[in-house]
């Protein structure tokens, strides 16, 4: 339990000291979840920090307006909901469902602020962590800034995919595509057969398949 904890991302550089503390005073609490089961809803209030400790979640992003779905599947440290905890937006702004048996362990915000208060490291680990997503749209921008579909798409992916993130699946037809990117359905299918020929992306119907995060963003 010590080595797990240490190696979750809220928890980065402390001490089996700073562990033994944080479990005697922290009132946690162990989630189990079969597959396919929901762990948080769209639109929830976001009442507590979640880890996935083992297992897998399924994170569903729901583009209403433009018909569009984005999907990523991430493991374990994977953390829910800690950029929901302040500011004008508590909710979460994704639905996570649980790929295979999978465990979450969680405490509430309370408990966090507490936490952050008691030692230094774990308030640089919180700032580090809203840092990385504070930033990450603003990187988006300016290495994505050229126009195109693989431009705008890239943006997307950029913004509401994790680094770690695996099996992404982007859902949505040509035509969807193209209101989002402010282009034509052929321009949508030319960047398609790019992605496919360039061995980064399957595509089948309405849905693009991204092999891997990092070389897709490369191209």
């Amino acid at each position: 339990m010590y080595e797990l904890i240490m190696d979750l991302p809220l928890f980065k550089g402390v001490g089996k000291d700073h562990i033994s503390l944080f479990l005697e005073k922290t009132n946690i609490g162990f989630q189990n979840y079969e597959s396919g089961e929901r762990i948080v809803e769209t639109g929830d209030v976001v009442r507590m920090v979640r880890f996935i400790i083992s297992g897998e979640v399924r994170i569903i992003h729901r583009l209403e307006e433009a018909s569009l779905t984005v999907e990523e599947r991430c493991g374990f440290g994977k953390v829910l909901g800690a950029d929901r905890l302040f500011g004008m937006e508590t909710g979460y702004p994704y639905d996570a469902v649980a790929v295979g048996k999978t465990s979450i362990m969680e405490f509430s915000k309370e408990q966090y602020i507490n936490l952050l208060h008691s030692d230094n490291i774990y308030m640089l680990n919180f700032f580090n962590y809203l840092s990385l997503r504070a930033q990450r749209p603003v990187d988006c921008l300016r290495h994505y800034c050229h126009g195109g579909v693989g431009a705008r798409i890239k943006e997307l992916i950029c913004v509401l995919t994790d680094p770690g993130a695996k099996d992404i699946v982007i859902s949505g037809s040509k035509y969807a595509l193209g209101e989002f990117c402010g282009t034509i359905e052929e321009d949508v299918q030319e960047w398609k057969e790019e992605i496919v020929e360039c061995g980064v992306a399957e595509c089948c119907g309405n849905k693009v398949r991204i092999l891997s995060r990092r070389r897709f963003l490369d191209l």
